[in-house]
């Protein structure tokens, strides 16, 4: 028997379980999606996949839906391109109420599609579009072949104690509203997390490396706490070869996506970052898909930064409607290194500064210590509204100047210390 089906009673509800059995190198897609049409029939039910490996092609996912991945449960995608649709291993459209869980396994096993895109990848992990009450909980996803979750125009979705190995992208989403993102482990390939044109999205308590970017993000109400940022990556880039991490938080606005929202109202808080090349990059003049529209109100709050070789590299559009706040962080260049770079993803650095910002409306910055021993400066702001620096540190190693300004109309200092820097009577 492949599988068998019960009707379990609760109370006043009547739930409709399906207990799949594995078949050892036996192609299962019919089966999996059998039953799953089978408690879709129902209302709704659980699709229970118990120890075992089940190979298949790509599922059609279906409202009220949920899939348990028991303990030692593997579900493994095929390795041949011709055993997918809708570019995807698990697929759902228009569906609501959808639920992925359980201590088991989904592998793409980076399924190659030499029509794909970038001539290699194949079908998606999970690839979710105009759905809601979306929770996937539990399961780990390993060498997917595109993105591992990818949600474009959903809302209303939880992601808890998920755990990502190598692939591409992390979660991706497009023109999504209301995403919480807990506990989760992701060690990718490409970005971790990524998308545009979001709302009210919640990451907190994740561990998070790549060899591309941990955040490539658009959204207005974004909110990252608790969480641990770390390169070099576990799993090489694909594409580049490399295992260096870019940055930490990168603005994304592509604007062949016709993005429509700004990003803003962003907090950034109790963050630990260590060996990543740079903390935030914002270009809106010609940075790699960050043109579409602008950012606005950024908050980092309570940073450690570590080994990196650019804290800031900021420039904001004419209108200057960007704002940073920094409060109670660190940032410290990594020891050893020669910062020899002069653009990263065609952005292209203003000076060799630690911390470059040009074309913004508020920069405010307290309670903030910068280390970078050299010659060079520290900051380097101009073309701004408003500048504030309160109880910032700055640590060079030298008696050179720490900070260049230009065409800021009014800049505010109070309790600055240097290592060694003597400033001049009001400067």
């Amino acid at each position: 028997m492949l599988f068998c089906s019960t009707f379990s009673t609760y109370g006043d509800t009547t739930k409709f379980q399906v207990i799949l059995k594995p078949l050892p190198s036996v192609l299962m897609t019919d089966i999996i999606q059998s039953a799953i049409d089978s408690c879709a029939q129902q209302g709704g039910g659980s699709i229970v996949f118990t120890k075992g490996t089940y190979l298949s092609g790509s599922i059609q996912l279906k409202s009220n839906i949920t899939l348990h991945l028991e303990a030692s449960a593997l579900l493994q995608g095929s390795d041949k391109y011709s055993d997918y649709r809708n570019d995807a291993f698990l697929f759902g459209k228009d569906i609501t109420n959808i639920t992925i869980e359980g201590k088991g396994i989904i592998d793409g096993v980076d399924c190659y599609n030499p029509r794909g895109e970038e001539g290699f990848r194949g079908p998606h992990c999970i690839r979710l579009i105009n759905s809601m009450n979306i929770s996937i909980k539990g399961i780990t996803i390993k060498n997917s072949a595109n993105y591992a979750i990818y949600c474009r125009y959903c809302s209303n979705a939880t992601i808890d104690s998920v755990v990502i190995r190598g692939g591409h992208d992390g979660l991706h989403t497009r023109f999504g509203k209301n995403f919480k993102v807990t506990a989760c482990d992701f060690r990718t390939g490409d970005d971790a997390f990524a998308g545009n044109d979001n709302q009210d999205i919640l990451v907190t308590d994740c561990k998070i490396n790549t060899s591309c970017n941990g955040f490539r993000m658009g959204c207005y109400n974004f909110t990252v706490k608790h969480c641990k940022i770390w390169g070099p990556g576990e799993y090489a880039h694909k594409i580049r070869g490399q295992k260096k991490m870019p940055a930490a938080f990168v603005h994304f606005s592509p604007r062949d996506e016709n993005p429509q929202l700004k990003s803003g109202n962003w907090l950034i808080q109790d963050i630990t970052i260590d060996s990543v090349e740079y903390v935030y990059l914002y270009n809106y003049e010609n940075g790699l898909w960050q043109t579409g529209q602008v950012a606005t109100s950024i908050t980092f709050d309570s940073i450690r930064a570590n080994g990196i070789l650019k804290a800031f590299d900021i420039t904001g559009d004419s209108a200057l409607q960007f704002g940073l706040t920094i409060l109670n962080s660190s940032f410290s260049f990594r020891e050893g290194s020669i910062d020899t770079a002069k653009s990263v993803e065609r952005t292209v650095f203003a000076s060799p500064a630690f911390f470059n910002a040009k074309n913004f409306n508020k920069i405010e910055i307290h309670n903030v210590t910068f280390t970078k021993t050299g010659m060079f400066p520290i900051l380097n702001i101009n073309s701004g509204n408003d500048l504030l620096l309160d109880r910032v540190a700055f640590n060079t190693g030298n008696n050179s100047v720490p900070f260049l300004f230009d065409k800021i109309k009014e800049i505010k200092k109070t309790d600055l210390t240097f290592d060694f820097y003597k400033p001049k009577v009001n400067q």
